[in-house]
């Protein structure tokens, strides 16, 4: 590009207005339009034509209007305030401008020193002009949309057995010490709902507690309202009318209990509220997949029966910020060309949000509406403001670099924890910011193709239902993720591989093979003895380590170790988890090695398989003096990283029974997360004869065994 114009940005200018008079001597507006095109490269969001910046006219400042120039037809378009009754945007041949305001305002781009960018594209890298789906008209859409349906009905409601199931094994007491239900709460009186029912209100006594933010209560929650040593009618099946706090008002969904009954219960004894099911979001997904049905274009994607197509910007200039290695570059050129849909696979530490940054970015200042979406609040925050402080901006985070684009940023949705977040995008105008950032489920707030182009990060993590909200209101889709790790969350107990229950992502690239997904190779979280295995298990070796990496330990420590425990395993308290004493020893011994090799307590991270072992551990760490080490589970470490890792895998027992270890399907990507958490130094704690031998009561096509038992001969255990 010519360093004059690098300043310019479409997202600042609008379209020119004005109605075209020949009173200018006649130039090339053809030849000068296709100067402006080779030189700066932006593609109108629309499609089909590219931005013209215009000059002041009578010399080379550019101002804040633009034309557009369809190179195919040598045509140029502006909004012609002289057609029809308050003007249209329309087009006319560039040789008819020749001596309007246009072309006189366009002759600077015929100047000998502009220099035609570059885009430099190998064959390799250029995407491919259309993908089409595998047998198309086998398909029967309307059953695709059907079965979407019918699996966010049974999601909803198995999510809401599941928590009166484990909330009738907890007890009241054993939820109250675990965090896991709201309150107490002191009966203030009763109000008359909506529908004219009776609606009871509490208090909450105490502390200052957000009742939404904290405690997670929201307006139409489906809750279980419980008191200690109340009547026998207790728990109660109750709704969440309002929840303002401290108060929180109800309505009793028992028919058997009458209101007299209940407010005599409520005044004897503090009340406390569980969460059953919150069903905004499963709403919210029914809604999307309807009015995605309802558009052809939409619901052929949803469904993989249409060709998706390509189309590479000749003259872009892609050079992006932050910088970005080759195969990071390729996958932005990609999302570029992609017309509907294209999948980035970003495995472990290959700067996948790094890429989608400098794509947001790029798209951006190209004039893009651009939507950020995850399936987390958390995934969203990271995208947006990376590690971010109030007082130190993470240099490659949108946060950072979108003052030097001119960009405006705005966050939607109140359920931010993040403090940069909140303070700098949480109230800023959705309407009118040049990006969105927004959970999947907030983005229904959004019309359809309200954006031009929605990034999912995480995409891997959200179900197709939960996607289809964004499909519904991006004209395209960029997503990025590695469905080579966990899957989708499912409360259900279908089986885990069906497709009502895969992503968007692993659906699209089983419609349309793997040349729909871009891959992310070269790494640069882990040490190159810790990728290893991974990458020759689960990446096919596609993983190129670079050399920092290959050197990276701690002390003299070696990069990866397998410790073998043979320890009776424990059912916990209620009966839904386990722990292992044994493996809970040998873990604090690991970390008390990587304390005394100088490695702060934040450089560790501790994962368990089960959370009976996260809280044992955390109580064993806690009697040692490291408190303030992080432990949690495979699932929660998704997407983090330590300088060390710990994982213990728990179970331990003569019939070789590693339970969801073991699934052959999920087994393996949980196994994944956990073996790519770490930087320097990897610790595997687990009984290598149960987790490497088949279970009693499983086939070997029922389990993945084998992948443990490989794991085990490559650790030397």
């Amino acid at each position: 590009m010519t360093p004059a114009f690098d300043e310019w940005r479409v997202t600042d200018a609008t379209l020119f207005q004005g109605a075209l008079n020949d009173v200018y001597r006649p130039i090339n507006v053809a030849l000068a339009a296709q100067n402006a095109m080779q030189a700066l490269g932006i593609r109108a969001p629309s499609g089909g034509a590219y931005v013209v910046p215009l000059f002041d006219g009578d010399d080379a400042t550019l101002t804040d209007e633009y034309v557009l120039f369809r190179p195919e037809k040598e045509q140029v378009g502006w909004y012609d305030t002289s057609f029809g009754i308050s003007g249209r945007e329309r087009f006319v041949d560039c040789a008819d401008a020749a001596g309007t305001e246009i072309g006189h305002r366009v002759q600077f781009w015929l100047r000998d020193d502009i220099t035609p960018s570059d885009v430099s594209l190998s064959d390799d890298d250029r995407p491919p002009g259309e993908l089409a789906p595998a047998e198309p008209y086998a398909v029967d859409e309307s059953a695709v949309v059907d079965d979407l349906r019918a699996f966010v009905r049974t999601e909803k409601h198995a999510e809401r057995s599941g928590a009166r199931r484990a909330y009738r094994e907890l007890g009241l007491d054993e939820s109250i010490r675990r965090g896991e239900t709201a309150g107490p709460f002191a009966f203030v009186g009763t109000t008359r709902d909506e529908m004219g029912d009776v609606a009871f209100t509490l208090q909450h006594v105490g502390d200052d507690t957000s009742l939404r933010r904290d405690a997670g209560l929201y307006p139409g929650n489906r809750c279980l309202l419980d008191a200690r040593g109340g009547p026998s009618w207790l728990p109660l099946d109750a709704e969440a009318v309002s929840v303002e706090t401290p108060h929180v008002t109800f309505r009793p969904l028992n028919p058997g209990i009458d209101d007299e009954t209940l407010e005599h219960g409520l005044n004897e004894t503090d009340a406390w509220l569980t969460t059953l099911l919150n069903p905004v979001p499963f709403q919210r997904r029914l809604d999307a997949i309807d009015a995605v049905a309802a558009d052809d274009a939409k619901r052929e994607l949803l469904a993989g029966t249409r060709p998706l197509g390509f189309t590479v910007n000749e003259h872009a200039d892609y050079d992006p910020t932050p910088s970005l290695n080759d195969y990071q570059r390729r996958a932005l050129v990609w999302a570029d060309a992609a017309e509907d849909a294209v999948c980035i696979h970003g495995p472990p530490g290959t700067g996948k949000t790094r890429t989608l940054t400098a794509y947001v970015r790029y798209a951006a200042t190209q004039g893009q509406r651009v939507l950020v979406a995850a399936h987390s609040n958390q995934a969203v925050d990271n995208l947006l403001v990376g590690d971010s402080t109030l007082h130190s901006p993470d240099p490659d985070s949108l946060h950072a670099l979108s003052d030097d684009a001119g960009l405006s940023l705005a966050r939607a949705g109140g359920n931010t924890k993040n403090a940069v977040v909140a303070s700098e995008y949480a109230n800023e105008p959705l309407e009118g910011a040049d990006v969105v950032a927004a959970t999947t489920s907030a983005a229904a707030a959004f019309d359809r193709n309200r954006f031009d182009v929605g990034v999912v990060d995480e995409a891997t993590q959200a179900s197709r239902s939960a996607t289809a909200i964004v499909l519904e209101c991006a004209r395209k889709l960029v997503l990025a993720g590695d469905h080579k790790q966990l899957p989708p969350y499912s409360a259900s107990e279908h089986d885990t591989d069906a497709d009502a229950h895969a992503s968007l992502f692993e659906f699209l690239l089983e419609r349309y093979g793997d040349d729909l997904a871009v891959p992310l190779r070269e790494q640069y979280r882990m040490h190159a003895d810790i990728a290893a295995f991974p990458n020759g298990e689960f990446y096919d070796g596609l993983l190129e380590t670079t050399d920092r990496e290959e050197s990276w330990t701690i002390g003299d420590l070696p990069p990866l170790r397998g410790v073998d425990v043979t320890g009776p395993e424990r059912r916990d308290v209620a009966g839904n988890s386990y722990d292992n004493p044994a493996e809970a020893d040998a873990v604090v011994e690991e970390v008390e090695r990587l304390r005394a090799n100088g490695l702060s307590s934040e450089g560790v991270g501790v994962i368990a398989a089960y959370t009976g072992q996260v809280r044992l551990l955390r109580q064993r760490l806690g009697d040692a003096g490291f408190s303030d080490v992080t432990v949690d589970t495979i699932d929660s470490f998704q997407g983090g990283e330590r300088e060390a890792v710990v994982v213990s895998f728990v179970r331990s027992n003569d019939e070789h029974a590693s339970g969801f270890l073991e699934l052959p399907s999920e087994g393996p990507r949980r196994l994944n997360v956990a073996l790519t958490r770490a930087r320097k130094r990897l610790v595997l704690v687990g009984d290598w004869e149960t987790l490497g031998t088949v279970a009693t009561h499983r086939t070997p096509a029922e389990s993945c065994a084998d992948v443990y038992a490989r794991l085990a001969d490559h650790l030397g255990v």
